[in-house]
């Protein structure tokens, strides 16, 4: 599926920008010059019982041509979406390319998501295939999947990986058990460039918490790492240690094809402490970590060697980082994946307003360009802000289809110029945009975006709640925490706890619970009916 005009297209490549390289053609020619080194490695312990592997480049195409040849022998045409539940590993990378080989479509399904969440993937992605694991950090992923699928009528295969499957999984596991048998892999006839096609859904949140899917060409995500590479300084094979979900942006573009743009390999981590990290760092011999820029700090402190950051963060509060060899991967809440440099002292450095090119220089090709639409005041008709929107090269720039069922879900919102539009409030200062919130209100929790209006309906509902509303309280570089205020009703008085198992009957997701809960007579609110957020906070702190 190609989204990209033919004539946008046709520029980038002109530029240079684009080069019409799919990322399954990467890999191959990557492997064809050093067969025998080293692809993708597990290092650490697994979050997935018995799945821990290296392959060498030769091996990875072996394993991706019969699982492409396997995907496509069980009915998966090309243009479906294939949604991988995994953990940061090895074998999610060959899923991920047997998929893209046979012309599917990955989408991330981050392994936190709740039941529902899920649910409400497959259906604004229209998702026909999932692949999970027997287990993921001892909690029985492989059932909530096949749960999952048996509720879902879009779902027409639930795949698996790991030892103690249960039952209704088709093990992949047996299935590459003989490569041999599973013939080559499919020719794929694509209108078209094949790199222009689409090859992954990121997903997002508007600022009203629906969920946004975000579709990305091999041309994209191959720009992306073309930018990265620059913007770091990488003119040699790196080593790049993986600890982010494997088919997100950050993994698929910021870590495995930036691996393979050097001539380097990946290795994957499921980092569950800062010791695990460090060791896990040593042990490979990594040059370059791809991680959370709010654990950037930490880690940097417990590694005594010379080692490269690249920190992905939403763009908001960035987190102080090392002054050396720090790039930020900024997803502005999953919407992209744009490299910046820190500079010389460890800071941030705010996007350009206008073009910026690769490497900084006037003359090189255009990555991106940003730009704010501007909200004059009806008064003095003079802009004083508004919202950020972005173009070119590495942004998305066509919303994913509508569910083909016909429920509506939140569109990207892209002008009619090619340009995407961030619902991020942004000003421009001496030829840079900061980034001051975004357009509506939100809480960043854990790093993502939720909107506090939908928690508000949501604990209202509670039988014994009148009113209710959430509001933010600072826990340092990991963002927010949730506090809750209520007003009980008349002879009532609701706890935490009780609160909390009441969530899981709602199926809330893991980041809408709240750590603390106070009890007020009246929910505070403004003229206009919002909430005073910040008075909540100083009565619970009272």
């Amino acid at each position: 599926m190609i989204l990209t005009s033919e004539q946008r297209a046709e520029t980038y490549v002109a530029s240079g920008v684009w080069s019409n390289v799919t990322l399954v053609e990467l890999l191959r020619r990557t492997a064809a010059a050093a067969p025998e080194t080293i692809a993708f490695e597990d290092v650490g312990v697994g979050a997935v019982p018995g799945l821990s592997a290296t392959y060498s480049f030769a091996e990875a195409e072996k394993r991706i041509n019969g699982l492409a040849a396997f995907f496509a022998a069980v009915g998966l045409r090309p243009d479906m979406v294939l949604g991988i539940h995994l953990p940061p590993c090895a074998d999610a990378a060959i899923i991920m390319f047997a998929a893209l080989k046979a012309g599917l479509v990955v989408a991330p399904l981050p392994i936190y998501w709740t039941k529902s969440e899920i649910e409400a993937s497959i259906e604004a992605a229209s998702i026909k295939a999932m692949v999970t694991g027997s287990e993921i950090e001892s909690e029985p992923s492989g059932e909530l999947v096949r749960d999952v699928a048996a509720d879902t009528f879009a779902i027409r295969f639930v795949f698996a990986v790991g030892d103690g499957q249960p039952d209704g999984l088709i093990d992949l596991s047996e299935v590459l058990a003989d490569l041999d048998a599973l013939g080559e892999p499919p020719e794929v006839a694509r209108r078209g460039e094949a790199a222009d096609h689409i090859a992954l859904l990121s997903m997002a949140r508007t600022p009203d918490d629906e969920l946004l899917i975000v579709p990305y060409s091999h041309n994209q995500l191959m720009a992306i790492a073309t930018g990265h590479l620059i913007e770091a300084g990488i003119v040699a094979p790196e080593t790049v240690l993986s600890t982010m979900h494997p088919a997100s942006l950050a993994s698929v573009a910021g870590s495995i094809a930036t691996a393979l743009m050097s001539g380097g390999h990946v290795a994957f981590h499921h980092g569950t402490s800062l010791a695990g990290l460090a060791e896990a760092v040593e042990s490979v011999n990594a040059d370059r970590i791809v991680l959370p820029e709010v654990i950037v700090a930490p880690l940097a402190d417990c590694i005594d060697r010379s080692l490269a950051f690249s920190a992905v963060g939403v763009g908001l509060g960035l987190a102080p980082a090392p002054a050396a060899r720090t790039v930020d991967l900024l997803t502005l809440g999953g919407l992209c994946l744009i490299p910046r440099a820190r500079d010389a002292a460890g800071g941030t450095v705010a996007l350009p307003a206008g073009a910026a090119h690769l490497g900084g220089l006037s003359a090189a090709p255009i990555l991106f360009e940003a730009k704010i639409k501007s909200k004059a005041t009806a008064r003095s008709r003079k802009a004083d802000g508004g919202e950020l929107l972005l173009g070119g090269a590495l942004i998305p720039d066509a919303p994913w289809p509508e569910p083909q069922s016909g429920r509506r879900s939140a569109l990207l919102g892209v002008t009619s110029d090619g340009f995407l539009r961030t619902g991020l409030a942004t000003e421009e200062h001496d030829g840079h945009l900061m980034i001051t919130g975004t357009l509506g209100e939100t809480i960043g929790v854990a790093g993502i975006t939720i909107s506090p209006k939908r928690l508000d309906a949501l604990f209202s509902r509670h039988p014994s709640v009148e009113d209710a509303a959430v509001f933010p309280i600072e826990a340092g570089p990991v963002g927010h925490r949730l506090g809750l205020a209520v007003v009980p009703k008349s002879g009532e008085r609701p706890s935490l706890t009780e609160l909390l198992i009441w969530l899981e009957g709602e199926e809330a997701g893991k980041l809408d619970r709240p750590a603390a809960l106070v009890s007020v007579s009246e929910i505070p609110r403004n003229a206009d009916g919002t909430v005073r957020r910040e008075a909540l906070f100083l009565s619970a702190v009272a």
